[in-house]
């Protein structure tokens, strides 16, 4: 009886728990539900304030949809002056008073006569046709620089449905005509003028873009591009386009370059391209790329694989054959040749360590030697061995690889600047002591072995112009001892204080100027490490940049100038950041290599026109999907005149 009892109790007991179990699994179900639905009713609301962008087909990155104009902006005198929008007043959206009020929107600035009318037309895309005037081999550039033209159009349009709209014309017909077809590759003497006109005419717009290469057409398209804008406010947005124009422009230096380092951090192919893209976009047209160094070797070369093999970060940290290749072309049709520097002989350590395997000898000595402040620059050292003759058999070897990758035989750059005398104090024979009792002397006449190497691998041809950094082998007495006036070009880094350039152009030496207080781009950064000199102060503003003329100094000969270059080195600089580092200083650079604009010599100052352009000229990079460094407070830009 007892165990019947208790068992009724403990079957009671379980029922309890079972309903308790099954209350607070109903409870728990309607809490989340009501949980889930205020979530989503919070969601709903931020949905509304923030609406949530539908990607397109049409655009490469996310578009934010118009919202109701807060501003509008009238031209006075040279400015744009932001006003409240008000009822019944047509608003006018700063890009397209901007292009209308005061000075042209163009970057470069144009060298030769410039006449834009006030009237403007919107239009779609759809309504771009082309009439191709030129004879092969140039006609397969154009079409590729047509291709690109129309992605950059495609870059300004914001709302992929603007199509949908009436536009003010029915048809834009460019015409671009190639006089010489036989020009499509770039050399000094290539003739990159053109002549840009734009003519209304009923419901239709005829654009002729003429030059004597494909060079200048692709120039005149990119000029073509800057004179078509988005217009936010027209039709909640609508591509315009000035209706009346006329352009003549030239480049006033033939070499207008940008050096990038890829030793220090690597770069991808894609990043590259980026920098292509940038460099196109303001008229620059020549790639320095120094692509190696005491750290890293990443380039593969066909017949010496091996300096890739050891010197590389890792193997996917390489650029194949096939990569420059593709790099050669997304360059050519941009407007831009490469030149590939292998610095000799200093900066060589990572990559040149293979030798003994090879039953080559070292081919490098001072590789990795401690302390490296008593070795080089900064760490890892290297430098090649003078004292092995194979070391010149495998430089014509290389040569002959970059000759054959890049098919570039009138630029070669060889280098040599930093040399360590105490590496080579500490490490060569003595012999090689003995004879000499300078060793600027031995670094001489590795140049010149280094020379004949290059000759011997561009078959027994001399290269037009070899390029070698200023260092104290450019210096008196020894550059007239070891450099030929005649096809030696000394690329000038120094600073614009010291009298290295000066002393090259009075001795009668061609120089591209690099000065490393004007135009280094990695300065300003701070160190990267705790001993040595590792970083150069202060940071180059846009405003150094753009004011250094160096030609115009007091006994200089513009004729040897050959251009400009500026470098920016990577100890502190990866692919994440490249873009804010070269842009948009490099733009600035760009102005001064094409049209040299004159300067306020009292003051030095800056005129609120190059702000604004240049401010214009960055939007189109962002718009291109690069990433460029701020200019200024976004007031500045909205209040034109108000912050200078």
């Amino acid at each position: 009886m007892l165990k019947a009892v208790c068992y009724r109790g403990l079957r009671m007991k379980h029922y309890d728990l079972k309903r308790a179990l099954l209350i607070f699994s109903l409870f728990c179900i309607a809490f989340f539900v009501v949980l889930f639905w205020q979530q989503n009713s919070a969601i709903d609301e931020v949905s509304q304030l923030f609406p949530v962008y539908k990607k397109s087909p049409l655009l490469k990155k996310e578009r934010k949809l118009p919202y109701p104009p807060q501003w509008h902006w009238q031209c006075n005198g040279k400015h744009c002056e932001r006003q409240k929008v008000a009822p019944g007043v047509s608003a006018v959206s700063l890009s397209t008073c901007s292009m209308l009020c005061g000075s042209t929107q163009l970057w470069p600035q144009p060298s030769g006569p410039v006449t834009l009318g006030s009237k403007t037309a919107t239009f779609n895309h759809h309504q771009i046709q082309f009439k191709a005037d030129a004879k092969e081999p140039a006609a397969t550039l154009l079409n590729h620089a047509i291709e690109i033209f129309k992605d950059k159009v495609l870059d300004y349009v914001q709302d992929v449905n603007y199509t949908v709209h009436d536009t003010d014309v029915e048809k834009i017909l460019v015409h671009l005509k190639v006089q010489h077809a036989d020009v499509v590759r770039l050399r000094l003497d290539t003739d990159e003028s053109y002549h840009l006109t734009i003519k209304s005419k009923a419901h239709q717009l005829s654009v002729n873009i003429t030059a004597n290469t494909f060079f200048g057409v692709r120039h005149g398209l990119e000029t073509l591009s800057q004179l078509i804008w988005w217009d936010e406010y027209s039709k909640g947005g609508m591509l315009r386009i000035i209706k009346n124009a006329s352009v003549k422009d030239y480049p006033v230096f033939s070499y207008r370059g940008l050096m990038l380092d890829t030793a220090r951090n690597y770069m991808s192919v894609d990043t590259l391209k980026r920098v292509f893209i940038g460099m196109s976009a303001n008229k620059l047209n020549i790639f320095h790329w120094h692509v190696s160094d005491s750290q890293s070797f990443p380039l593969i070369l066909p017949r010496l694989p091996k300096f890739a093999k050891v010197g590389s970060y890792a193997p996917d940290m390489t650029y194949s054959p096939e990569d420059v290749k593709e790099l050669m072309l997304f360059a050519l049709v941009r407007g831009i040749r490469i030149v590939i520097e292998i610095d000799t002989p200093a900066h060589a350590g990572s990559g040149w360590t293979w030798g003994p395997d090879e039953d080559m000898g070292e081919l490098a000595v001072c590789v990795n030697k401690q302390p490296w402040m008593l070795y080089c620059g900064e760490p890892p050292c290297g430098q090649l061995n003078p004292d092995n003759p194979k070391v010149y058999e495998v430089l014509e070897t290389l040569y002959k690889d970059l000759l054959d990758m890049t098919k570039e035989d009138e630029l070669f750059h060889i280098g040599g600047d930093e040399v360590n005398l105490e590496c080579w104090q500490d490490s060569l024979s003595s012999a090689t002591q003995k004879k000499y009792g300078d060793f600027h002397d031995l670094w001489g006449d590795f140049t010149l072995k280094a020379l004949e190497s290059l000759q011997k691998a561009n078959g027994g041809k001399r290269i037009p112009y070899v390029l070698v950094w200023s260092s104290n082998l450019t210096k008196r007495p020894y550059v007239s001892k070891y450099f030929n006036r005649s096809n030696i070009v000394v690329q000038s880094w120094g600073s614009s204080q010291w009298p290295d350039t000066l002393d090259l152009i009075q001795d009668g030496y061609k120089v591209i100027i690099s000065h490393v207080d004007a135009w280094y781009l990695d300065c300003g950064f701070g160190r990267w490490r705790e001993t040595g000199d590792a970083a150069c102060d202060p940071y180059r503003t846009w405003q150094t940049v753009y004011n250094h003329r160096p030609w115009t100094q007091q006994g200089v000969n513009k004729k040897q100038v050959m251009g400009g270059e500026i470098c920016l080195w990577s100890e502190q600089v990866d692919e994440t950041s490249v873009d804010a580092r070269l842009w948009p200083r490099g733009a600035a650079f760009a102005e001064r290599m094409w049209s040299d604009p004159s300067l306020d010599l009292n003051t030095f100052s800056i005129s609120e026109d190059v702000y604004l352009r240049l401010n214009t000229q960055r939007d189109r990079l962002v718009a291109r999907g690069l990433r460029p460094e701020a200019m200024w407070p976004q007031w500045c830009l909205q209040n034109p005149g108000m912050c200078l």
